[in-house]
């Protein structure tokens, strides 16, 4: 089956014109590889006057959480793909097109950032996590929109998760930051397209937004349906196998053990130099489900945690394409470690925020808590499930695809 990008229905329509402000990074490409600066570059009544880009730049290679500068983009940086290889193009970009970063010190185009734009165009792969910061850039284009009244085209992708399952916890009030800034679960089950259509009809003032749907996509698609090669959404996304590990095991990203970043599988490999393995393991593999297996591994990061020391730990691998319980794997294998590693595990604190950083990507204090007491992991799942009910329901309403 072919899946056509929305990009593809918003090129065909006869009723796009006018200049435009296009929100992207190096995931905006067509299934032929094309980025969609060429598309927009080589359209007779397109002009483009401004690029904002996420975490993690245009090329979405910067790092984890570092400030993103502004810049300008030219010909010669959308006549290669994500791999290097030189690709021909039918257009040219007469003059540099400025680059508006929204990470760093402002992470919402400012109304000046807005002047002279008739549109705005959101194309960008997601991950379908509540912490996986682009869907906060979602919001906060939304949300300049509806103040200023300018229209938002949301050119729609594919749930990398399938857009199935849904999984808790659900954000808590005080617990907001750029990785919690929509109250919806932490696994959400829809595209950029639904979650842009459940925020905005959630505005008291929605802005002018129109979806340009997926086809040939329906839920369930794991990303070996969609035919095509692997685009990294940021550096350490580094395969779909990442990706499906993601919503749970990113919890790591909260503790003094390294999730993988700086390795071939991150979120997938934990461990730290004073990690013993074996019994990590040998208490981990009886509690995973069918097709989840665990390794002892070492590893050696190339950056973040541990950077150049060797590691000891764990690798989580899957034959599944997809499946369905992120949050329980990731706290079982959080419980087991504490279990095996008495008193070895903190939790991190960033100096802006205002509880530890695992709470902020929870969004709550509950879970972390519940850990550190020992409460049974599918208690805790439990919980966390039935927060979402109510978010479950309200999703139904925006679902655009079977």
């Amino acid at each position: 089956m072919t899946i056509e990008f929305g990009l593809e229905a918003f090129f065909e329509s006869k009723d796009v014109s006018g200049r435009a402000g296009l929100i992207t990074n190096a995931t905006g490409r067509d299934r032929n590889g094309l980025h969609i600066v060429g598309r927009i570059a080589a359209h007779p009544r397109l002009k483009l006057v401004r690029i904002f880009t996420p975490e993690h730049g245009f090329g979405a290679d910067a790092p984890d959480g570092e400030a993103v500068a502004d810049g300008t983009h030219d010909d010669d940086q959308i006549k290669s793909d994500t791999v290097g290889r030189e690709r021909k193009t039918d257009h040219k970009i007469t003059r540099p097109v400025p680059i508006v970063s929204l990470y760093g010190p402002k992470k919402a185009p400012s109304t000046d950032d807005l002047d002279g734009l008739d549109m705005l165009i959101y194309d960008i792969q997601d991950v379908g996590t509540r912490f996986y910061t682009y869907i906060s850039t979602l919001r906060n284009i939304i949300d300049a929109a509806g103040q200023t009244g300018i229209p938002v085209h949301v050119l729609d992708r594919p749930d990398l998760m399938g857009g199935n399952t849904i999984e808790g916890p659900m954000l808590t009030s005080g617990f907001e930051s750029f990785v919690g800034h929509l109250p919806i679960a932490l696994r959400y089950g829809l595209t950029p397209g639904e979650l842009a259509i459940w925020w905005n009809n959630r505005r008291d003032k929605p802005a002018p937004l129109t979806i340009w749907p997926l086809k040939g996509w329906r839920r369930g698609m794991s990303f070996s349906d969609w035919g095509m090669p692997w685009v990294k959404p940021s550096p350490s996304m580094c395969s779909p196998a990442t990706a499906s590990f993601y919503p749970g095991t990113c919890l790591f990203e909260g503790t003094n053990l390294s999730e993988g970043r700086g390795t071939d599988a991150p979120f997938q490999i934990f461990g730290a130099p004073w990690v013993t393995p074996n019994p990590w393991r040998e208490a981990l593999q009886p509690l995973l489900p069918t097709g989840i297996s665990v390794l002892t591994t070492s590893f050696v990061p190339t950056f973040s945690k541990f950077t150049g020391e060797t590691c000891q730990g764990i690798r989580l691998e899957s034959d599944l394409p997809l499946f369905e319980n992120c949050m329980d794997i990731a706290l079982h294998t959080i419980a087991t470690f504490m279990k095996t590693h008495p008193e070895r595990i903190e939790f991190n604190r960033r100096p802006t925020l205002p509880h530890p950083f695992f709470d902020h990507l929870a969004g709550c204090s509950w879970l972390r808590d519940g850990l550190v007491r020992g409460i049974p992991v599918d208690e805790l799942v439990g919980r966390a499930n039935e927060e979402t009910k109510p978010f479950s329901q309200s999703r139904t309403q925006v679902l655009l695809y079977k």
